[in-house]
């Protein structure tokens, strides 16, 4: 199998059990809704202290659901080349992938576009009649790496996150569980 249509497998799986698992919640509550973007209050590692909950509920009581899937696809790794860069796909959960990148710097302005389109903080993009958003959940930025739940997303976050990458030169781009190694 190819990488782009083993990322699209991976990304299609977490998502067929993250709308299971909101179906779930919502018809099990009075008040509640997934997909919820939260400003965090300073100091969180989330890029621009923006983080999108997977699930709130309040029923008397305000409470965050984290989605848990019970299925994480594995496969063997694989590398192909990305304009002048390496990618190896070593792991990949969908809503933990830890992307590390030999990238000099990447450039603060690109990164926060590709965050903006990706996460839609004001929902310029957002479908109110659609069951999913097609956001990212999360991203912290660490020298040389970066983490990132991408929720709902479409594997073009990926993609797009990896060409910004090789835009800025990194020549080798490794992906793999954030929850393996101890993440970051």
């Amino acid at each position: 199998m190819d990488m782009a249509a083993l990322i699209t497998r991976v990304r299609d799986h977490y998502v067929e059990q993250f709308a299971a698992f909101a179906d779930v919640q919502r018809r099990n509550r009075t008040q509640g809704a997934s997909e919820v973007k939260l400003k965090l209050n300073q100091g969180s590692e989330t890029f621009q202290g923006l983080y999108c909950a997977d699930f709130i509920i309040n029923d008397g009581e305000v409470k965050i659901i984290e989605f848990q899937p019970a299925n994480i696809l594995t496969f063997d790794e694989v590398s192909g080349a990305f304009g002048h860069a390496v990618v190896t796909l070593e792991s990949l959960h969908w809503d933990a992938a830890l992307i590390e990148h030999d990238a000099p710097s990447v450039p603060p302005e690109t990164l926060a576009a590709w965050f903006r389109l990706w996460f839609d903080p004001d929902d310029e993009r957002g479908d109110q009649s659609a069951a999913l958003g097609e956001v990212i959940h999360s991203l912290v930025v660490k020298p040389m790496a970066l983490s990132i739940d991408f929720g709902t997303a479409t594997p073009g976050a990926l993609w797009d996150l990896v060409e910004l990458l090789e835009t800025a030169e990194a020549k080798t781009i490794r992906i793999r569980s954030a929850s393996e190694r101890g993440g970051l």
